[in-house]
């Protein structure tokens, strides 16, 4: 656990502002509980009270009026507030792959828990088990709220230009399975490089990272690059990032134009090898790398620029 604290030393300031979202979702739950247990209660003493007391049939039926009036009225006014206080006037449906890798093996971000839940992250922000991450719902703040370093933080994690601090699953580590492979390489080449780094914290499995610790015998470095497509010149760039926790992802439903994000620890390099899938399948150079058959070939449309 020393090992957890000591990468997250170096303080991560991308957030200063409560989730309002969640504030006023908090907000709206409590409400129509509170509101569905006093409506039980008035319906129970109308019953009770019926025949004993009719005329208190009346003010229970009142009551009951103002209980659902008000519940309405309150979950009507956060949802009005909520949106006009959001930076794009409204939900939002943004999306942008990730990938994660250290010392050349791809890492497999912690799984949702529970057979109820199907993300990990925030209800606005938040990661299906699908490497992509997910803004739905209304941002308040931008680019704060589309930040990586907002994401990395609802997910229990962090990304500086110094540290990066992943959850992980309990037991699988590694996104190794034939299905999981694709045309930028072994999901677990050298893992033993990886052990030394897997922690456990107060919620489980972390890999935490620090510039200046080694993947071997070399030393290596936070790195994390963004892939950015131009759909009117069906191209796209790779930028290294300097301060990785403040860049927000691209307002685009659709991956690409989404964006493709790794996050890497490797020795210190100006570009990356890794790429998205949705970008692989789609590169004309790369397709096949990744799967595709030579009969779709038509889906392999677009091409890396490199400045």
């Amino acid at each position: 656990m020393t090992h957890f604290l000591q990468a997250t030393l170096s303080p991560v300031i991308y957030l200063a502002h409560a989730d309002l979202e969640k504030i006023v979702s908090d907000l709206s739950i409590s409400v129509v509980a509170g509101g569905s247990v006093a409506l039980i209660a008035l319906v129970l003493l109308a019953i009770a009270f019926n025949t004993k007391i009719p005329a208190l049939k009346p003010t229970i039926f009142a009551l009951i009026v103002i209980v659902v009036l008000g519940t309405t009225a309150t979950i009507s006014g956060a949802t009005i507030y909520l949106n006009a206080q959001s930076a794009t006037g409204g939900p939002v449906h943004w999306h942008a792959d990730i990938e994660y890798w250290a010392c050349g093996n791809e890492l497999e971000i912690r799984d949702p828990h529970g057979a109820l839940s199907n993300k990990i992250g925030t209800p606005t922000l938040h990661e299906h088990n699908d490497k992509r991450i997910h803004l739905e719902g209304v941002p308040v703040t931008l680019p704060e709220d589309a930040s990586l370093g907002k994401f990395m933080k609802v997910l229990g994690g962090e990304v500086s230009d110094s540290s990066l601090v992943i959850p992980l699953n309990d037991e699988k580590y590694f996104e190794d399975t034939a299905d999981e492979v694709d045309g930028d390489g072994a999901g677990a080449s050298t893992p033993a490089e990886v052990y030394p780094y897997i922690i456990t914290g107060k919620d489980g499995k972390y890999a935490s990272f620090i510039n200046g610790q080694t993947c071997g015998d070399q030393k290596a470095e936070v790195q994390v690059f963004a892939y950015r497509y131009d759909p009117h010149t069906k191209t796209y760039r790779q930028t290294k990032l300097e301060h990785p926790e403040y860049f927000a992802i691209s307002p685009h439903s659709e991956v690409p134009p989404g964006d493709c994000v790794i996050f890497e620890f490797a020795p210190k390099k100006d570009r990356t090898d890794k790429l998205c899938q949705q970008y692989g399948i789609r590169d004309a150079d790369r397709c096949m790398e990744f799967g595709v058959k030579p009969d779709e070939g038509k889906i392999c449309e677009i091409k890396e620029v490199r400045s």
